[in-house]
């Protein structure tokens, strides 16, 4: 109960957080287009964002171990505050590329920090419970983003749905404020610990973990940057495109309480294994679809593989990661995750530009897949370390 005050306000700073993120989905690949940049373009423009956050993320948790968790926890959402406003600046490819980087690197200062923190201020045998309520308020905020991005982009132009998302983590900032001083500054340790090993990321578990959020990225990052062109040829509105994405997001927050607590009690791998296979199937059923309510319901059969793979696989990483590397261990879940998400938009774009909308949809459905075939080699070829939870 000591926590339970601290735990909810980083949960409502996740959830501004993320709710600013994607509030551009529908946003930016629209006002990209209306640049005349082209597909396969836009595919990089929103991809630098995740390739930026990648490689900052690592760093970034590894230095909140180090330096404290408050002072990037404030530094991340300042800067996601600040770069909303300079989106109306961009008139080429290059000037967006630049600022996409600049707000992927507010969001590398920032989620791999909230999530340490929370794992802190987490009892071992309730992690993966806390862990779901934590990526429930992240896809809340994931949900939320999108529909009122596209409303406010239909109804209002571009110039406010950018300065308007910069309320979001300043909101976040708000939020912080009042409960900065009961915010773990530096991670628990234990004297006998080596802060120095590195064995931890040999395990079977983390190498899974990392995998099964890379490829579920990769299905997420193809249906939130292309899912606003591909229905625009069927005569979807930019609230409609803002819709469906929120649907995907919307049955993943659902499931991500309920997902960390039966992850707790069956184990991770389990869930993991359901969730990677619901992201293939939904993602094939798209490629055959075209009506709003359609798109909508198989969206939001992909946000329940998310709800089932990525509360487990964070969960299995928080387990096998000692505590004066958690940064670093949520640091890289979160970066597995934005490689995944620029890799969808990245190489799905040259899919697109080559072979259409039907076959990208296929090829990201097969990426599930053979992650899938690759995770469960991965568990059948060894016995569970020591240490791990399955």
């Amino acid at each position: 109960m000591k926590n339970s005050f601290t735990l909810v306000t980083i949960y409502l700073i996740a959830f501004a957080g993320f709710t600013s993120f994607s509030w551009l989905f529908p946003v930016v690949p629209y006002y990209a287009s209306s640049l005349g940049i082209s597909i396969s373009d836009i595919g990089i423009v929103v991809s630098i964002y995740s390739y930026i956050n990648a490689a900052a993320i690592l760093p970034s948790g590894m230095l909140s171990d180090r330096w404290g968790r408050r002072r990037f926890l404030v530094a991340g959402l300042v800067v996601s505050t600040v770069v909303p406003f300079l989106y109306p600046l961009a008139k080429d490819f290059w000037a967006l590329c630049i600022i996409r980087a600049l707000h992927g690197l507010g969001a590398a200062v920032f989620v791999p920090t909230a999530i340490a923190a929370v794992i802190d201020l987490a009892s071992p045998e309730k992690r993966g419970q806390i862990l779901g309520w934590y990526t429930a308020s992240a896809q809340l905020g994931l949900m939320a983003g999108p529909i009122v991005g596209g409303y406010i982009l239909q109804g209002f132009g571009y110039e406010a749905a950018f300065y308007s998302c910069g309320l979001m983590p300043l909101l976040g900032l708000i939020f912080l404020s009042a409960r900065m001083r009961s915010i773990p500054q530096k991670p628990p340790t234990h004297p006998s610990e080596d802060a120095h090993s590195w064995n931890w990321l040999k395990q079977r578990g983390a190498i899974i973990s990392l995998l099964a959020l890379i490829v579920t990225a990769v299905g997420s990052g193809t249906i939130s940057t292309f899912m606003p062109l591909y229905v625009q040829g069927f005569g979807i509105t930019e609230a409609g495109a803002g819709t469906i994405i929120t649907a995907c997001y919307a049955s993943s927050a659902a499931l991500r309480v309920p997902s960390g607590t039966l992850a707790d009690r069956f184990g991770n791998m389990p869930m993991i294994i359901l969730g990677l296979i619901l992201c293939a199937v939904s993602l094939t059923l798209v490629a055959f679809s075209n009506v709003l309510y359609q798109l909508s319901i198989i969206a939001a059969l992909f946000g329940l593989g998310m709800g089932f793979s990525m509360p487990a696989a964070l969960s299995w990483l928080a387990h096998l990661s000692p505590p004066t590397k958690r940064g670093l261990g949520m640091g890289l879940g979160s970066a597995s995750f934005q490689v995944g998400l620029a890799l969808g938009a990245t190489f799905m774009g040259i899919v697109i530009s080559c072979s259409g909308f039907d076959t990208m949809y296929f090829t990201a459905a097969s990426v599930s897949a053979v992650g899938l075939l690759i995770i469960l080699l991965l568990q059948a070829n060894g016995r569970k370390g020591a240490g791990e939870k399955a």
